[in-house]
This record gives C-alpha cells, sequence and structure tokens, in this order.
C-alpha cells in the first residue's frame, strides 16, 4: 500500500509541471528615466536592461532614447509589453544605425565612436546596475 502511494505522490510531482507548454514571463512594471553622459543627454542609442544568465521567460528590455535622453523600456522581443521584470540588471548600449548613417552621409566616412564608454556595449563589462521593483520605476543614469 505504501508503494502505491509513493508511485501517486510521484505520478502527481511529476505531472504538474506538463499542460502549459511554456514559461509564463514575470510581469512587468513601468520603467522610465533619463541618461545623461556628463549632464548632457545621451542620444542616438538604444538602451538596454538585460543579464548574462537571463531568467526563463526573461529577453530583456531596451527602448530608443529621445533627444532628450528619455527612455520608457518594453519587452526586446514584444515591444509592446511595456516596462520590465523586477530584478537586477547591467545597462547596456547600443549606438543606433541611424547614427553611422548620418555620419556617413555628412563625409565623415566611418561610423562615429559612440558617445557612451565602451565597457557599456556588454552585460558583461557594463559598470552600471540597475534593480526594477514590482512598481513603477523611474531610474535616472548618467554616465
Amino acid at each position: 500500500m505504501r508503494t502505491l502511494a509513493g508511485i501517486a505522490v510521484c505520478f502527481v510531482l511529476c505531472c504538474s509541471g506538463c499542460g502549459g507548454g511554456g514559461v509564463v514571463p514575470p510581469k512587468p512594471y513601468p520603467v522610465t528615466g533619463k541618461v545623461t553622459v556628463a549632464g548632457k543627454p545621451l542620444t542616438d542609442c538604444t538602451i538596454s536592461f538585460t543579464t548574462e544568465n537571463p531568467a526563463p521567460g526573461v529577453n530583456g528590455y531596451s527602448s530608443p532614447l529621445s533627444a532628450s535622453g528619455e527612455y520608457d523600456l518594453a519587452d526586446a522581443t514584444t515591444p509592446s509589453i511595456k516596462g520590465a521584470a523586477p530584478g537586477k540588471y547591467k545597462v547596456v548600449f547600443v549606438q543606433s544605425p541611424e547614427a553611422a548613417k548620418k555620419a556617413m552621409m555628412m563625409g565623415a566616412g566611418a561610423p562615429p565612436a559612440p558617445s557612451f564608454p565602451s565597457e557599456y556595449t556588454s552585460a558583461k563589462t557594463s559598470p552600471k546596475e540597475v534593480e526594477v521593483k514590482a512598481e513603477s520605476n523611474v531610474i535616472n543614469i548618467d554616465i
């Protein structure tokens, strides 16, 4: 009888993970802010909140920076999902293709150097870590 009960418990535990098929992503919370470099707005790039080892269902979050350096994060894979899941993230920047095109059209030849330090191009090297909380977040960043 105990063996039958043990088998039943194992069956229930094994099957409890079945049926949904996918990982339910964590609830996102609004994340907005402004990015400045030495007090001046950073523009012509995208900000991303990412980790070296993302949790299941978390793709990372990004937003283009406006002309005034402001951003409004959204899911990197599904931009219609605004905000970010609670947790700690590294801040990463990617220069926009438009900035490179502008420089080439103006006769500069090679794309301009990014207007942010190069260590911010990877989650492994970015020195800036931020925390998104389970509430509306305003995270201003000065680098």
